[in-house]
């Protein structure tokens, strides 16, 4: 198989670049199989952009929920890492109904240093950051 990629393209030079690139693959009767390394087109980087402004405007939603007490900052954390919760409590390695319990504001605040250790380990930051989150001085 034959690459065609272009290693030393920039993006730069690519017009319309938006940091999606795609992998496309095509048959030639010479050559077989060759791959190519390709912006997305116009229309995929729409969607795209249009996915990104749908969670910028959920983390708004909950960034208010959080500041008015309604849910905890593990929420936020969990739609800022994009992940649901049956994935936030499969790699908590607990049940479902606690991590759902920990999202509320009373649950939260009876988290042990431990437990709060390990949500800010898997959300790659530190057990402050979990407990005040950056946009709470705002």
């Amino acid at each position: 198989m034959k690459e065609s990629i272009d290693k030393s393209e920039h993006p730069d030079d690519v017009p319309g670049y938006c940091y999606n690139r795609e992998l496309f693959y095509g048959f030639d009767k010479e050559r077989g199989f060759t791959r190519e390394l390709s912006y997305q087109n116009q229309s995929n980087q729409v969607i795209i952009r249009q996915s990104w402004d749908a969670l910028e405007k959920r983390l708004e939603q909950v960034q208010e929920a959080v500041r008015s007490g309604n849910v905890s900052p593990i929420v936020y954390y969990m739609e800022k890492m994009l992940m649901e919760l049956p994935m936030l409590s499969a790699y908590m390695g607990l049940n479902r109904l606690r991590v759902r319990w920990h999202m509320t504001p009373a649950g939260f605040r009876r988290l042990k240093p431990p437990m709060l250790e390990r949500y800010a380990r898997l959300f790659e930051i530190t057990v402050e950051e979990l407990k005040k989150p950056g946009f709470m001085n705002k």
